[in-house]
């Protein structure tokens, strides 16, 4: 009798780390919202999609995302420099989709990859928290070319903060707070100004906004929202893009820094984010004058916008063949 309740118990502690296993929910935010949604989106764990869409989904996370090559993704870490400016930023796009395809599916070889391709990540990040492509002495816009180093940092932080919230890795985590003190301590007021390091009006460096507000939800830490203040008051430096100032008076993109559409908006998710962390309203408007400038005069049929990668004058939407239509 002693023998069945042991191997009883065994068979249900079995389960429950199983089951452990297989939670997909995100943790909660240590920093609650403070301007909260309207509507919020489900885990995609909760998730059933039928039909085309569901077909397209499997698709991608089995023959796009469980095939990408690590090694690719990880090269520009582990022999530095990387071969391309902004090498760097694929991993961490591939560890932010992979993982909310791995929280819908459920599938484990994903879910191994994902595990690797992190392991991996982090053994290239050095002491002080650096975990870009670049060599010592070109890093962090120091030397002509670097100005997508912060830009890398950013997506490195989208990965692995996504990574941490479905799965708790504990490593990632640490590894990104480890990002965002060494940003905290190379910019800011008396250190090097954040506009300087990204290019496109240090749009690109900038919109490492929208990281910094999630790193301080998921850690309560108060210098991460300090931080992206900080980001935010760098718009108004004489260089700078000026986001906020001239998406309140003009209420237009195309006459907003210089028109770059996948950096503005990367900054304006941002903005979305502060303004839902802190409850300040104001941080919204000028997101809210930009959506309804692209709907209204920058939006093609397909649901696309920016040509060659900018926003132009309102109606200007060529589609012949070389007109590069929607960067992705």
């Amino acid at each position: 009798m002693d023998r069945l309740l042991f191997l009883l118990f065994i068979s249900l502690l079995v389960a429950c780390l199983v089951a452990a296993a297989q939670n997909r929910t995100p943790l909660d935010f240590r920093a609650p919202a403070r301007l909260p949604d309207v509507a919020e989106m489900l885990s995609p764990s909760e998730v059933h999609l039928t039909g085309y869409l569901s077909a397209r989904v499997a698709n991608n996370a089995k023959n796009r995302l469980l095939a990408v090559a690590e090694e690719p993704m990880l090269e520009g870490f582990r022999h530095r420099p990387g071969k391309q400016a902004w090498i760097g930023e694929h991993v961490g796009k591939w560890l932010h989709a992979a993982t909310l395809a791995w929280a819908y599916t459920g599938d484990a070889a994903l879910r191994e990859k994902l595990d690797r391709v992190v392991t991996e990540l982090l053994k290239c990040q050095e002491a002080d928290g650096y975990l870009g492509t670049y060599t010592p002495d070109k890093r962090f816009g120091l030397y002509p070319g670097s100005d997508w180093d912060v830009w890398v940092h950013k997506y490195n932080l989208i990965g692995l903060l996504t990574y941490y919230q479905y799965t708790g890795n504990a490593a990632a985590l640490e590894a990104s707070r480890r990002i965002g003190d060494l940003l905290i301590a190379t910019f800011g007021p008396g250190k090097k100004s954040l506009i300087a390091a990204g290019t496109h009006v240090g749009m690109a460096a900038t919109s490492v906004l929208e990281p910094m507000v999630l790193l301080y939800r998921l850690t309560g830490d108060e210098r991460y929202l300090h931080f992206a203040r900080y980001i935010v008051s760098a718009w108004d430096e004489p260089n700078g893009p000026k986001i906020i100032r001239t998406l309140t008076t003009e209420k237009r993109v195309d006459k907003t820094a210089n028109a770059k559409a996948y950096e503005m908006l990367s900054n304006l998710v941002g903005l979305c984010e502060l303004a839902r962390a802190t409850g300040e309203r104001s941080y919204l408007q000028p997101v809210v004058n930009a959506w309804e400038d692209i709907v209204a005069h920058h939006l093609y049929l397909t649901g696309t916008a920016s040509q060659s990668e900018y926003f132009h004058a309102p109606h200007d939407l060529p589609n012949h063949p070389g007109a590069n239509v929607g960067e992705t």
